[in-house]
């Protein structure tokens, strides 16, 4: 260590410097091609909120990148991009509030929302962004429907659909939540229209298999299960009505069947025959059954099942009991059935990829030929839904007439666009071949860096993106295109943040606005609290008097270990310091691997209370040990502080082994007024109170000793 001087903590100095380093000397770059060890940490594909980051976005983002720096310092090559999904109704329907074209506000959004991402302080590869909106990626989105259709799995069907009435355009089941639109909470309509669908359901089985082989949180496989709905029972015949059950041992005790209001016989039929029992039992209609449940038709067994027995009560029907299950029952033919049902991905909107598809009168329909990708988002000005079925774009005869690719002759393009799920299907194996714009991804990359090591996202998404996200994976990989058919080995779910009790969340309008807090406290003192709040997995929540609180503690640390650094360091000669930073050091390996950064957190305030209570000195080697386990957390500060002790960055040191550890004295904590003030060996009151009040005679100083508590084991408290 040198002589140095230090100035007070600032922040916005500090922060801006290093950002501003890190990009020249390319710190988070990546040398995709020649990388020995690589390390592929993903974020879930953030959607660009208009308004720009929440707290609750800066949240998950932290997560994500702590674990990144972690195994950086472990040796890795690691690769951590970052996009943005900016196609689609969430960013459409902003755009319509305020009156701005969707490009207008995207080009807007995309400037602030990356501004911020920069303040955060993330080991992002600035050079390998993907947007959705951008020619260069949807082309590619465009290519995969293609190849989905060549192969079987894309087709155009009419179907009962969900219809929003506000966002004015069809919307898959995953995107409707309790019968409400997930993005507007418009309760939605059933229409009867055609769309464009993938058979995910030919993959159901595959889907279900695949969870044997990742490492995923059981709460996403649970959820995905329960999504795809296998069941397996009997098709039976009662009269006109097909109905599936799972409980054919019951049917000698079905008197009635009730039909989904959706059912093609729904009001056409009033009786039919058990073919069990050959009795004639009515037929209602009721919303309890749904058109997503087998075929919109159960067997009315009020003796075992909570729902039937309800219905019945409430019509005056008779509950039987008095009848034989017959487990072997030989009636109707077993089958398999799934909740899940094809992949919507039609959108009667203009905000998207243009569906690669030309319908000719002479030849049906056809895909655009792969030469002609992208099919273009034309710049129109009436881009508002209509909600008659069609989307914007069949107003613009120059966007929709062309030529059949088949026989030259005159034919009309697609004028719905995709999903926007459907380009968040595919984002992760884009990001390593920015820059390639010949092929969607390359070959040697996507071996080299496939699947994706850790995926960090929200529970929210377990359904509505990772099931497609899988999908897509699976059929790359059945095409020839991929040689893995899992797009990653590791998912973990972060938690979610709650202020005042309530989640954070724009239409509760608790939304907290990290530009404020990173001026105010700093990013790496929001990053702290962030973590600090619980396990990862679970969340927390956001409190202002808690940031007041770390921004403290990382000016403690500041000043603590710049003094520590300012003069030629004393001989520590303490053992429990270095059995302190060991246990540390052990426990943070731990800790980063299944996200707890909380403890860690809480483990670097204990050693830092060590070393000012007890008035020690740090060497230059355990110096650097504490910098590098707070590195990940606090970037900035960490990287400032190293400065003065080594010209490489921080970032690239390796994560410190664990010395010898030696076992723990019993100490009973010293405190003053219930404030920590040291420690001493436990004993009895007497020999306790001695040796404490030689320890912090400093302390008391001009004070009155009030009160003396003792706690055996644990605690000596002076009340002064």
């Amino acid at each position: 260590m040198t002589n140095m001087t230090y100035k007070p903590y600032n922040h916005s100095q500090i922060e801006s410097k290093w950002q501003k380093v890190w990009e020249e000397k390319g710190l988070n770059k990546t040398d995709l091609k020649n990388a020995k060890k690589p390390f592929y940490n993903l974020m879930m594909y953030p959607y660009p909120s208009a308004e720009g980051l929440h707290v609750g976005n800066m949240y998950a983002f932290t997560v994500a990148d702590i674990y990144g720096r972690f195994k950086r310092l472990q040796g890795y090559d690691v690769f951590e991009p970052i996009g943005l999904d900016g196609f689609g109704i969430h960013s459409e329907n902003y755009a319509l509030k305020t009156g701005k074209h969707p490009k207008d506000h995207a080009a807007a959004t995309e400037i602030n929302f990356y501004r911020q991402l920069h303040k955060i302080g993330c080991m992002y590869d600035w050079s390998k962004t993907v947007e959705t909106y951008n020619p260069n990626y949807y082309k590619w989105t465009q290519w995969l429907f293609v190849q989905m259709f060549n192969a079987g799995l894309a087709y155009r069907g009419k179907s009962n659909v969900n219809f929003c009435p506000k966002c004015k355009t069809v919307l898959s089941d995953e995107q409707v939540i309790d019968e409400k639109c997930e993005r507007c909470s418009t309760v939605v309509e059933k229409k009867e229209m055609e769309a464009w669908f993938i058979r995910i359901t030919n993959y159901a089985e595959k889907l279900l298999a695949g969870h044997n082989n990742i490492n995923w949180d059981n709460k996403v496989k649970i959820a995905q299960k329960n999504w795809i709905g296998k069941k397996e029972g009997v098709l039976v015949n009662f009269g006109e009505v097909e109905i599936f059950t799972t409980r054919i041992d019951t049917i000698l005790g079905a008197n009635f069947v009730v039909l989904t209001p959706n059912h093609k016989l729904a009001g056409k039929i009033k009786t039919v025959i058990n073919p069990a029992t050959n009795k004639e039992i009515p037929v209602f209609v009721d919303e309890y059954v749904l058109d997503s449940v087998g075929t919109g038709a159960i067997m009315g067994v009020p003796a075992y099942d909570e729902r039937d027995k309800t219905f019945a009560l409430k019509n005056n029907l008779p509950i039987e009991t008095d009848f034989e299950l017959v487990p072997d029952i030989k009636i109707g033919k077993k089958m398999t059935i799934y909740h899940l049902r094809d992949w919507l991905i039609s959108r009667q909107r203009y905000w998207g990829a243009p569906i690669p598809m030309i319908n000719c009168p002479k030849c049906g329909w056809s895909a655009v030929p792969e030469k002609d990708l992208p099919v273009l988002l034309p710049d129109i000005t009436d881009y508002v839904p209509e909600g008659n079925g069609k989307g914007p774009l069949d107003k613009h005869a120059e966007f929709y007439k062309t030529t059949c690719p088949k026989c030259g002759g005159e034919a009309k393009r697609e004028t719905d666009v995709c999903d926007t799920f459907l380009d968040s299907s595919w984002y992760e194996l884009r990001y390593p071949s920015v820059g390639i714009n010949d092929q969607p991804f390359d070959k040697e990359l996507t071996k080299k860096w496939l699947p994706v090591d850790m995926y960090t996202g929200g529970p929210e998404h377990a359904v509505l993106h990772l099931m497609y996200f899988r999908f897509v994976a699976m059929v790359l990989h059945d095409l020839g295109f991929i040689p893995f058919s899992e797009p990653c080995k590791n998912f973990f779910a972060h938690g979610m943040l709650i202020k005042n009790g309530a989640k954070i969340s724009k239409s509760k309008g608790n939304v907290i606005n990290p530009d404020e807090y990173i001026d105010k406290y700093g990013a790496d003192a929001l990053r702290l609290y962030l973590m600090f709040m619980g396990p990862a997995g679970q969340g927390g929540d956001f409190t202002d008097r808690g940031m007041d609180g770390m921004r403290r503690w990382v000016e403690r640390v500041y000043r603590i270990i710049s003094e520590q650094m300012k003069n030629p360091p004393r001989p520590s000669g303490e053992v429990e310091v270095e059995s302190t930073l060991n246990r540390l050091i052990r426990k943070a390996g731990v800790d980063f691997e299944s996200r707890h950064y909380n403890t860690t957190i809480a483990k670097m305030m204990e050693f830092i209370n060590l070393i000012t209570a007890e008035n020690l000195s740090l060497s230059a080697d355990q110096i650097k040990k504490f910098l590098i386990i707070l590195a990940p957390f606090a970037p900035h500060l960490s990287e400032e502080l190293w400065s003065n002790l080594s010209k490489d960055s921080i970032h690239l040191q390796n994560w410190p082994e664990v010395g010898e550890i030696k076992e723990n004295v019993a100490v009973i904590a010293v405190m003053i007024n219930g404030k920590l003030r040291s420690t001493v060996p436990a004993g009895d009151q007497q020999t306790v109170e001695k040796l404490a009040r030689e320890k912090i005679s400093s302390w008391l100083t001009n004070k009155q000793i009030k009160k003396v508590v003792f706690v055996p084991g644990k605690v000596i408290n002076f009340v002064v």
